[in-house]
């Protein structure tokens, strides 16, 4: 079963007399336990096609499958708990909660959306922060680590769920050379470990030379799909 299922999708935004076609009848179908990536300019429509993925933006028009559930109408309440329990997050800059240790960031969205005993978090949380080499740091603070174990702890909290899609909003963006490499290496293999699907929006070529297929937007549309090893289609 794919992961994601587009069709005819399409994103309109109205303020007054101004209508922006952020999304125009965009087709595509992501595979499980694939690395794609939506490329674009700014203003392209890349993150508009994650906020949509995501369930945080429904759609226009058009039908949206993720997981094998048509989102496209969803309450909001509803799309809070499908997002909850079905998608992680990663973003440019970490969107970890300062006041939180490392550990309690990762725990962070079991206690959301899954009635797990503390026992069974703790078990969970421990398994992930080992997989991302993070298991030392459990006690600090945020701004207690480096730009690339946050974003270890961002990947993990993203996975803690069993979530089998994971949105990367330019997860490397902030991070030096050396660091988004390792990140990226440490993401392929969260893939490779756990079977989980992501999907990245991003202008660093490093992330997009690792990908199996590239969605090329532009004003809204793709202008070219790259199935680089046979892993998706449009």
């Amino acid at each position: 079963m794919s992961v994601v299922v587009a069709r005819q999708l399409e994103k309109t935004y109205v303020s007054g007399d101004i209508t922006v076609n952020a999304i125009q009848g965009v087709e595509f179908t992501i595979e499980p336990a694939s690395f794609v990536s939506f490329i674009g300019p700014s203003g392209s429509g890349k993150s508009t096609l994650l906020n949509m993925i995501g369930c945080l933006d429904p759609p226009t028009r058009g039908t949206l499958q993720v997981a094998g559930r048509e989102i496209t109408n969803l309450s909001r309440r509803e799309a809070a708990l499908f997002r909850g329990e079905n998608i992680g997050f990663v973003f440019q800059d970490f969107n970890l909660i300062p006041v939180l240790s490392v550990f309690e960031n990762v725990e962070y969205p079991l206690l959301m959306v899954q009635n797990w005993t503390k026992e069974k978090r703790k078990k969970r949380v421990f398994d992930l922060l080992d997989a991302v080499g993070m298991t030392d740091q459990a006690n600090k603070r945020p701004n207690q680590i480096s730009g690339g174990q946050k974003q270890r702890v961002a990947v993990a909290r993203a996975l803690v769920t069993n979530a089998k899609l994971v949105l990367a909003d330019e997860p490397t963006a902030n991070l030096d050379r050396e660091t988004a490499n390792r990140i990226i290496d440490l993401m392929k293999q969260m893939r490779d470990d756990f079977q989980t699907t992501f999907v990245f929006s991003t202008h660093d070529p490093r992330i997009v030379k690792n990908v199996e297929i590239t969605f090329t937007l532009e004003d809204g549309k793709f202008s070219s799909t790259n199935d680089n090893q046979g892993g998706g289609n449009a």
